[in-house]
Order: structure tokens, then C-alpha cells, then sequence
């Protein structure tokens, strides 16, 4: 529903899910409505999908089981390529199984927005190379994102299929402020309180970005190096200064790196 306001509202920046619990709900419901948005953005969408499991009572309210989350997922995906490529679309699994379904109106983008699966479990590289269009990281320094990011190109090449334009993408928690250590510490609290865990400064070190635009901008060329193409800053601010911290981020660290990229591809 958000996006669906920020499609409204934008016309070039892509919408993506990160991440949108899959085997939570029926494949054909999620064909729909993810075509619709596809249909209101002019194709800008990125779908983003994972298995969950941290909150099982979202599984025990839906009544799915949570040792199924893997292969009903893996279903999901195809089944959501067969509602997006064929009118009418016709399915046979363990889990899901419809037939002559059509969607309407059909993605605008032939067979579908990309889908790219998030997480770390081997399992998760396995789908992302297997099934997918990419992965998303997160939670993973830039020297274990190149090594995944091999295993999921390897998954992909066992299975016949090219890697050569898979997508990879990495969520990095980012709160830019010139106080360093500041900036380290308000970080650590967010994380410890969204995860109901704790979280220490190498944590943050290692996984996130916090500090002035500079700091923030050091790893970014290690991830670049490690492969990643697309990179999503996500809050991890106080929360009541969100506006002010997307000026800040968008004029200390997006635009040197559009800049940089510019020059490079000169």
C-alpha cells in the first residue's frame, strides 16, 4: 500500500520490497496485487521476497508451518512466473495449485518485475541463483558478500542460467552525523531495539554505516568492489529528524557516489 502512494507520487525511482515474506500468503493473491503496482508505476518495481522465521507467530496466525517456509517459497516463485507470463496461467504443486487463472492487468514489464530473494542461509543463495533475478544482502560485510555473491552466480550457472546480469543489492542501517561516535551509538541502540537482541560496536563496524559522509562513504567502494550494484540506506536514525537525515545523506554521500560512477563509466 505504500508504494502504491509512492508510485503515485514519483516517476523514476524504483519501488522495491525488502523484504515481503512470501510463503505468508497465496502466491496468486501476491501476483496481483505486485502486478497492479508494477501496472501503476510503469514498470519501476523490484520485488523482494524471503522466507521469514525470526516471528513465528506470523506463521501461526496465517497457519502455516514454519518448516515449510523454504519450499512453499520456492513454489511461490514460480507460480508467481507463471501468473505474470501466461493469460490464462495454470499451476500443479505440493503447496499451491490453480488453473486458467488470468491477471489483470498484466505486469508491464513481459513475465513480470524481477524478483530477488533475500537472506544468508545457503538455502537462501541456492534460490537466489536457482529461481531468482538476484540477491539482497543484508547483515554481511563487503569480504562475505563477495563470497556469497560467487556462490549464488555458481548456483546460477549449475542450473543453466546466465549470471552475467543478476541483481545484487545490500541493505546497509545508515545514520549519517559528523559525530562519529554518536552516530556509532545511536546505531547500536536502533539495531538492539528492532531486533530485541543485543548489538556492539563491531556490529556496527562491520555491518552498517554511521558516521560523517566520509566514513560512510569508505566502505562503499569495498561492497562495489565485492560486486554489489545496488545499495539501499536504510534508517537507522532517532527517528524524529528522518527528513533532515535524507538531506544529509543524499548531499554527503548519494550524490559523490553518482558523481563517481558517472566519471567512471566516462
Amino acid at each position: 500500500m505504500a508504494l502504491s502512494a509512492f508510485a503515485g507520487c514519483t516517476e523514476r525511482i524504483l519501488l522495491g520490497t525488502g523484504i515481503y515474506l512470501l510463503p505468508l500468503r497465496h502466491p496468486s493473491a501476491v501476483a496481483k496485487q505486485v502486478a497492479s503496482l508494477d501496472h501503476l508505476s510503469e514498470g519501476r518495481v523490484i520485488f523482494g521476497i524471503g522466507v521469514g522465521g525470526d516471528g513465528e507467530k506470523d506463521f501461526e496466525a496465517v497457519q502455516v508451518p514454519v518448516a515449510e517456509r523454504g519450499a512453499r517459497t520456492n513454489e511461490a516463485i514460480l507460480a508467481l512466473r507463471a501468473l505474470w507470463r501466461d493469460a490464462p496461467a495454470s499451476f500443479a504443486g505440493k503447496h499451491y495449485a490453480f488453473e486458467g487463472v488470468t491477471i489483470a492487468p498484466a505486469p508491464i514489464r513481459s513475465g513480470g518485475p524481477p524478483i530477488v530473494v533475500g537472506g544468508r542461509s545457503e538455502a537462501a543463495l541456492r534460490r537466489a541463483g536457482v529461481l531468482a533475478d538476484g540477491w539482497l544482502a543484508y547483515m554481511v560485510s563487503p569480504e562475505r558478500f563477495g563470497k556469497d555473491f560467487s556462490k549464488v552466480r555458481e548456483h546460477a550457472h549449475a542450473a543453466g542460467r546466465s549470471s552475467s546480469d543478476l541483481w545484487a543489492g545490500i541493505v546497509l542501517p545508515t545514520y549519517v552525523h559528523e559525530d562519529d561516535e554518536l552516530a556509532a551509538r545511536v546505531v547500536r541502540e536502533h539495531l538492539t531495539r528492532r531486533y530485541g537482541r543485543p548489538f556492539d560496536d563491531h556490529h556496527v563496524e562491520r555491518y552498517a554505516l554511521a558516521g560523517s559522509p566520509a566514513r560512510v562513504r569508505a566502505p562503499l567502494d569495498e561492497y562495489a568492489a565485492a560486486g554489489v550494484s545496488h545499495i539501499v540506506f536504510n534508517s537507522a536514525g532517532p527517528g524524529d529528524t528522518d527528513l533532515e537525515e535524507l538531506d544529509i545523506l543524499e548531499a554527503g554521500v548519494v550524490r559523490p557516489l553518482r558523481a563517481q560512477a558517472s566519471a567512471n563509466a566516462r
